[in-house]
């Protein structure tokens, strides 16, 4: 947006008197402001809240509410009170001033005033704000920023699933549900059979293809409270809570028996896989990490006792 297409800012002024109301939007306008009136300043809080200006200029003495009353609401209520407010005032007392400012005023103007120091005041305020403005929006962006790069540190470009940094924060999560509210934890480890030969076969681009394959199958066999993460190559973990054992098995089986059922590849190349499978329980005594280790060695048994399998962990598992 270049400089001329910039929307020009906005000024409400209040002023019971039409004369001095009239004369400060003219002069206002003169200077490529948008200008806004009100009669009192009950009119000018609700035209503040309804139009959101950069800066509203307030008389003091004002019938149904007086200025000093509108600031103070102005700046109670959330949507307006970054706006500035100017006070004009015939009242020139070191007590108006205060009791002005005290209530979050940027700048009181005595009566009568010059036409070059209202704007000038005025100038200043409106750069104060969109310099604010410019900073909180800055700082925004940084923060949405960050979470996005955070977000990308936790998850898989290739499928999508949460990786193993993400693990840690949703195991730690999931950890103190389980002891605070004593209820089982679960989780499934999940390593496709003999990958490397359909690398080596069709190349790590339909390799590529077989893992978001198998990263939908899981999405859809879990839960909206379990999750899936991508621990490592053709290795995935997915977290069970609320799962004793038996039903962390009995999602194992139902994942390995559709893996095997179906083709994988691009259409042109296609092929069956098989996945082997451990599955372990939290026990009282252990720690996230430490389930998982056993989720893990109940897959090396699988593996070794032929792939295409489940195993569970061994024995004496907690929160049955």
């Amino acid at each position: 947006m270049t400089k001329k297409e910039e929307k020009q800012p906005t000024i409400l002024v209040a002023d019971d008197e039409p004369v001095n109301r009239a004369l400060i939007e003219r002069r206002l306008q003169r200077e490529g402001y948008v200008v806004l009136t009100a009669q009192n300043g009950s009119e000018a809080v609700e035209k503040a809240l309804e139009a959101l200006p950069d800066l509203v200029i307030l008389d003091v003495m004002m019938p149904v509410m007086d200025g000093l009353e509108a600031c103070r609401r102005i700046k109670e209520c959330d949507a307006t009170r970054d706006i500035p407010v100017i006070f004009l005032s015939a009242r020139d007392e070191t007590d108006m001033k205060v009791s002005g400012l005290s209530l979050g005023a940027n700048d009181y103007i005595s009566k009568p005033f010059k036409a070059e120091e209202l704007l000038a005041r005025v100038s200043v305020a409106i750069r104060l704000k969109q310099e604010r403005d410019r900073l909180r929006m800055n700082a925004e962006e940084a923060r949405e920023s960050a979470e996005l790069a955070q977000e990308r540190a936790m998850t898989d470009a290739l499928t999508g699933l949460l990786n193993r940094y993400g693990l840690q924060h949703i195991l730690a999560r999931e950890h103190a549900e389980s002891r605070r509210y004593t209820r089982p934890l679960s989780c499934l480890m999940v390593d496709l059979d003999n990958f490397k030969t359909v690398n080596d076969t069709y190349g790590h681009a339909v390799g590529d293809i077989a893992l978001q394959q198998i990263a939908h199958i899981l999405r859809e066999a879990v839960r909206g409270s379990d999750t899936v993460f991508r621990y490592g190559g053709e290795e995935f973990l997915i977290l069970l809570p609320e799962t004793d054992l038996e039903g962390a098995t009995a999602l194992a089986e139902k994942i390995r028996s559709s893996t095997s059922s179906r083709p994988f590849g691009d259409g042109e190349r296609v092929f069956n896989l098989t996945l082997s499978a451990g599955a372990s329980t939290l026990r009282d005594d252990e720690s996230g990490n430490d389930m998982i280790a056993r989720a893990d060695m109940a897959l090396y048994h699988a593996k070794e006792g032929g792939r295409n399998r489940v195993e569970k962990a061994e024995s004496q598992e907690a929160r049955m």
